[in-house]
């Protein structure tokens, strides 16, 4: 598929995981960050249709970064993942205007459909 979807994880394990999920259900454009810095320089610079953001970051651990994003462009498109199952978490980034969060771990399947969700909202 031709969407551009960008993954900004820390974490090399997480990132192979939702990367394969995306190359399985056919997504192949796919740009990963490690760094909120990193991330910040890709949404400024690259037409992303999706950013799955993770809100713990070695430079960011909450959610300015979500805020930075779409400061950057009001329209884009993020869905947030995190381990942090709290529902303030959770509401807090759909308020903010999160398409859609996901909690790790999660099942291929439900990643997946979330995913859609962010890419149709």
């Amino acid at each position: 598929m031709k969407e551009n979807i960008l993954i900004v994880d820390d974490a090399e394990f997480s990132r192979s995981v939702m990367r394969q999920a995306l190359l399985n259900a056919g997504f192949d454009n796919i740009i990963e960050a490690t760094t909120a810095e990193e991330a910040r320089k890709l949404v400024a610079s690259k037409e992303i249709d999706l950013t799955i953001l993770d809100i713990m970051l070695p430079d960011n651990n909450d959610l300015k970064l979500l805020y930075e994003i779409l400061a950057i462009n009001k329209e884009a498109k993020v869905a947030v993942i995190s381990a942090i199952n709290k529902p303030e978490i959770t509401r807090e980034a759909l308020l903010a205007g999160a398409r859609g969060f996901i909690t790790k771990p999660f099942n291929e399947t439900d990643f997946l459909c979330k995913v859609r969700m962010a890419l149709e909202d």
